[in-house]
């Protein structure tokens, strides 16, 4: 009887995981499919931001600005923002991350560097860590608050005493639904060249064309610089955020399954068990009579 009460137990335990893990797919989907219809719109606004940069980048080669183009060393100031998941249960989400994090940035180098933290499981990591100083830590990322907390990362890269010499960003790409991969990006200092593809608007930006200049031209790329980071960096946490919930379907609908094939398997153990006593007791009554 003792053998029964235990394996009814471990099925009401394995069908209250079973709601939990089939709510949090739901949760996933749902979040994952809002994220999604933002995400054509600000891929469209980061593309042209970065054409219109591109095309004036042409235009005056010989553009130089303290940010953008730190005159120190890049291992002088440097600044690493880590971008991770806000909750768990997402997989290897978070551990292929920081597995790629420690690949690229050794212990000593970490120490020398400052970090920004987005993201509690990314928070979390960098705490336990000896690094030059933690300047910004965002335990709460989600589609409601991305936007004021890019804007606090582009405020303190622009307007930060002592600039920044190099700033990474270490996130999470969406390759697929089902493939989520590890990508640091170089942010700062830019590129003196154009990126190079077969991509027909940035061959246009390559293109030598010819402006009516209303104001320095100077002046412009230094206005527009700010926007391109800005929008690189909009684009960056939305698409991790994207990733996040993609990854944390495929667990909780992984673990979704494995618990009803195991209250299936438990489920028959205990009707098995239940049949035999019954049989058993019965025998046992037969015999007496």
């Amino acid at each position: 009887m003792a053998q029964l009460i235990q394996m009814r137990q471990r099925i009401k335990a394995i069908e209250t995981i079973k709601k939990i893990t089939h709510a949090m797919r739901l949760i996933s989907m749902s979040t994952h499919s809002r994220i999604r219809g933002k995400m054509p719109l600000l891929k469209e606004y980061n593309t042209q931001v970065s054409l219109l940069f591109f095309k004036i980048r042409a235009q005056i080669p010989q553009w130089t600005n303290p940010v953008m183009f730190p005159p120190q060393e890049p291992s002088t100031n440097p600044l690493i923002i880590l971008v991770g998941s806000q909750k768990g249960l997402c997989g290897t989400f978070n551990i292929n991350l920081l597995k790629e994090f420690e690949k690229t940035i050794d212990p000593d180098q970490l120490k020398k560097t400052n970090i920004i933290a987005v993201g509690k499981k990314a928070v979390d990591y960098i705490t336990q860590k000896e690094t030059k100083s933690i300047i910004k830590v965002f335990n709460d990322l989600n589609i409601r608050n991305f936007s004021s907390i890019s804007q606090e990362i582009i405020e303190e890269i622009l307007y930060n005493q002592t600039p920044y010499s190099s700033v990474r960003v270490f996130s999470n790409e969406l390759r697929t639904f089902f493939i989520q991969k590890p990508r640091f990006v170089d942010l700062i200092p830019l590129s003196k060249k154009l990126p190079k593809n077969n991509n027909q608007d940035t061959q246009v930006a390559t293109k030598s064309i010819d402006y009516v200049w209303y104001q320095e031209p100077i002046e412009f790329l230094n206005h527009i610089a700010p926007q391109y980071i800005a929008a690189s960096i909009n684009a960056t946490l939305l698409e991790s955020l994207l990733a996040e919930q993609a990854a944390r379907f495929i667990s909780m609908d992984t673990a979704n399954r494995n618990a009803k094939t195991l209250l299936e398997e438990t489920k028959l153990q205990y009707n098995k068990l239940r049949q035999a006593k019954i049989t058993k007791e019965l025998t046992e009554l037969a015999t007496n009579y």
